[in-house]
C-alpha cells in the first residue's frame, strides 16, 4: 500500500491547494497523519526539502521508486 499512499499524497497536493500549502509550509506532519505510512517512509517524506510542488513530487517519487516498497 505504500506506493498507493505516496501517490495519494501527490494527487491530493495537486488538487487541494490548502493541502499543498500545508505540506510545503510547515504543516506537513499534521497533513500526513491521515495517510497510512510506515514510520521510516513517514520520516523520509518529512525530510523532503522542497520549496514548490514540483520539487516535492520529484522527491516523493524517488521514495516511491524504491524496489522494496509495496504497491
Amino acid at each position: 500500500m505504500t506506493r498507493l499512499e505516496l501517490n495519494a499524497i501527490a494527487t491530493r497536493a495537486i488538487v487541494d491547494s490548502r493541502f499543498k500549502a500545508d505540506i510545503l509550509n510547515g504543516h506537513r506532519k499534521e497533513s500526513l497523519q491521515e495517510f497510512s505510512l510506515p514510520e521510516d517512509i513517514f520520516r523520509d517524506v518529512m525530510d523532503i526539502d522542497a520549496s514548490n510542488l514540483y520539487q516535492f513530487i520529484v522527491q516523493l517519487n524517488e521514495i516511491a521508486s524504491r524496489p522494496a516498497l509495496q504497491f
